[in-house]
C-alpha cells in the first residue's frame, strides 16, 4: 500500500514532468492568465525561438500592457501583427495601448478595424468613448457609451465614463446615478464612490459626501491623500476647522499640493481656502 508521502512526491514528479512537456509559449500563457506577467514575458522571450513567433509577441505585448509597459506592448503588437498574428482582437488590444500612450488617431484606426468584424463587441465603443472623452467631445463619447450600455447593461466601466461626462456637462444627477451603476455592478471600483463625494461636495450635500469619505477612509485605495484632501475639505465647510487640518496634515505628508497649500495658509495663516480642481476621470 502506498505511503501519503511516496503519493505526494509521485504528484509532483508528475507535475514536473507535464510542465516539461509544455511549450514554452503554454508556459507563457498560463503565467498570463494566471496573472504572474514578469514571467510570462520571460517565458514567451523564450517561445520566440520556438515557431509560434506572432502568438509569442502576442503574449509578451499583453503582458508588457498588463504591467504598464505601453511602449514595449506597442512595439510587440507591432511584432505580432508583422509575422502573422491572424486574430482581430490584436486590433482591439493595440488600440487601447494606444489611447494610453495618447496616440488617439492611431488608436480609433485600430479600434474601428476591430468594430468592423465585431459590431457586437461593447469593448470597441467603451474605448472609443474614452477617445472623444479625452478630446473634450463629451457628446460624442455618450453616443459611444450608448452603444456599449446597449449591448452589455452590466459594464461598470461604462458607466462610470459616462458618469464623469455626465459632470463635466454639469448633470449631477445623472452623473451621480452612473457612479453608483458602476459600483454596484464592480464594488471594487471605489474611485466612483470617490467621484460621488466629491460630487455632493459641489451640490452642498457635506454630510453625505463626510459618510462617502469616511468610508473610503478605511479602505486600502491607491488614493488616500486625495481622500484626505477632500475631507479636509468638507470639514472646513462644516465648520469643523481642527478636522479639517487634522485631514490636510495627513494628505500634505503625502505629497498633496493642494492640501499642503491649505494647511498653511488656512490652517497657519488663517487665509483663503484654495479648491482642488474637480476631474472626474482616471484610467
Amino acid at each position: 500500500m502506498f505511503t501519503l508521502r511516496f503519493l505526494n512526491t509521485l504528484l509532483c514528479s508528475l507535475m514536473v514532468l507535464c510542465a516539461a512537456a509544455q511549450s514554452p509559449l503554454a508556459i507563457a500563457e498560463q503565467h498570463y492568465e494566471s496573472g504572474r506577467y514578469e514571467q510570462a514575458i520571460a517565458a514567451a522571450t523564450v517561445a520566440l525561438g520556438g515557431e509560434n513567433i506572432a502568438d509569442a509577441y502576442y503574449c509578451r505585448a499583453n503582458s508588457h500592457h498588463k504591467l504598464g509597459h505601453f511602449t514595449e506592448a506597442l512595439d510587440d503588437y507591432d511584432r505580432a501583427r508583422i509575422n502573422g498574428y491572424g486574430s482581430d482582437e490584436l486590433y482591439l488590444h493595440r488600440g487601447i495601448c494606444k489611447v494610453s500612450l495618447m496616440m488617439y488617431e492611431s488608436a480609433r484606426i485600430d479600434l474601428m478595424q476591430h468594430l468592423e468584424y465585431h459590431q457586437e463587441d461593447p469593448r470597441s465603443y467603451y474605448w472609443l468613448a474614452t477617445i472623444e472623452y479625452m478630446n473634450m467631445e463629451n457628446k460624442s463619447s455618450l453616443r459611444y457609451l450608448d452603444e456599449a450600455l446597449a449591448l452589455d447593461t452590466a459594464y461598470a466601466d461604462a458607466y462610470y465614463l459616462r458618469a464623469a461626462n455626465m459632470a463635466e456637462l454639469n448633470k449631477s444627477n445623472m452623473a451621480l446615478e452612473d457612479f453608483q451603476s458602476a459600483l454596484q455592478f464592480n464594488p471594487k471600483l471605489l474611485r466612483a464612490k470617490f467621484h460621488m463625494a466629491v460630487l455632493l461636495i459641489g451640490m452642498g450635500q457635506y454630510e453625505h459626501a463626510l459618510e462617502l469619505l469616511s468610508e473610503l477612509r478605511l479602505e486600502s485605495v491607491d488614493f488616500i491623500s486625495e481622500v484626505l484632501y477632500y475631507r479636509g475639505e468638507v470639514l472646513y465647510y462644516l465648520h469643523d476647522l481642527d478636522g479639517a487640518c487634522i485631514d490636510w496634515s495627513e494628505s500634505a505628508q503625502l505629497g498633496d499640493r493642494d492640501a499642503q497649500h491649505n494647511h498653511k495658509k488656512v490652517c497657519a495663516e488663517k487665509g483663503k481656502l484654495k479648491n482642488k480642481k474637480r476631474t472626474y476621470f482616471q484610467f
